[in-house]
């Protein structure tokens, strides 16, 4: 990408920041660099002699796309970046979701994640998507389970309040059916030397 010029550094891993500005400049000479970090370090950023310019995202644990607010992202896209830098403490990058989702929120035309060792990997949109379902899936099959669970236990309640109406309807019939098997009025049972006698007459 020899003709970039505007650059979008996303400040996550701070101890390969100032080696990832240092290669960027040596890449691309005439680029320039903004910097997206925390509030907190915005005055430290200005003074980088290799920061062109700081935003700034508020004190949170974790930055990303909702941390950083949907009025913030259009903004950031209209800047227009041709490339988006996400930065890792670790070489494969696990862990680094939002701020790569934060990368391509930013439809800047490149991203990438640079690493320890100062190589970096091309990122695309389906590739973070990806990343961030595999470090979800964790969390994924917790609330799966869950959903399960509750859609299971509401079943089982369902057939046991089945079964006892069930039952107490069955109950119900059980006790008037001795009414129903006694004899029509006007009939009599003969005892049983009659009913003999009679049969010898």
């Amino acid at each position: 990408m020899p003709s970039c010029k505007n650059i979008l550094v996303i400040r996550s891993a701070t101890r390969i920041l100032n080696q990832t500005l240092n290669a960027l400049k040596q890449e691309f000479p005439d680029c320039r660099i903004t910097v997206l970090a925390p509030k907190g370090v915005e005055d430290a950023m200005r003074q980088d002699p290799l920061v062109d310019e700081v935003l700034t995202i508020g004190a949170h644990r974790r930055m990303g796309v909702l941390n950083y607010g949907w009025k913030n992202i259009a903004a950031l896209q209209k800047c227009r970046f041709d490339l988006a830098v996400s930065l890792y403490n670790v070489d494969h990058g696990l862990g680094y979701s939002n701020i790569d989702t934060l990368a391509w929120a930013s439809k800047a035309k490149e991203i990438r994640g640079y690493n320890p060792r100062g190589t970096y990997v091309d990122l695309s949109g389906r590739g973070v998507l990806k990343k961030w379902f595999f470090e979800k899936t964790t969390l994924l099959w917790v609330a799966l389970n869950f959903i399960a669970t509750a859609v299971l236990f509401s079943c089982i309640t369902l057939a046991l309040v089945g079964e006892w109406c069930f039952r107490k309807l069955f109950a119900s019939k059980e006790r008037f059916a001795p009414e129903l098997k006694r004899k029509p009025c006007g009939t009599t049972t003969s005892p049983p030397e009659v009913s003999d006698a009679l049969t010898r007459v």
